[in-house]
């Protein structure tokens, strides 16, 4: 019979959990997602007026950053 080899953080169906159960990764790589994709689109749009711009961050930036808040309030189910 093997021992369970100990393992610092996991993934699993897009959410990481370290071994001490708090969610500061999960939320920092949101965060580096949500900022990459903020950057690539200052840098194909050079001039971009505000309706433009909320169409693209309710598209493309607040998915990453939602999916981070709801996981470390506690509210996923």
């Amino acid at each position: 019979m093997r021992e369970l080899e100990q393992a610092v953080e996991e993934k699993d169906l897009g959410v990481t959990v370290t071994s001490d159960l708090k969610s500061h990764k999960q939320c920092v790589q949101a965060a580096k997602k949500a900022q990459s994709v903020l950057g690539m689109i200052k840098r194909h749009f050079k001039v971009i007026n505000w309706e433009d711009f909320n169409v693209l961050y309710k598209t493309y930036i607040r998915r990453h950053l939602d999916s981070s808040i709801v996981y470390r309030c506690g509210l996923h189910t």
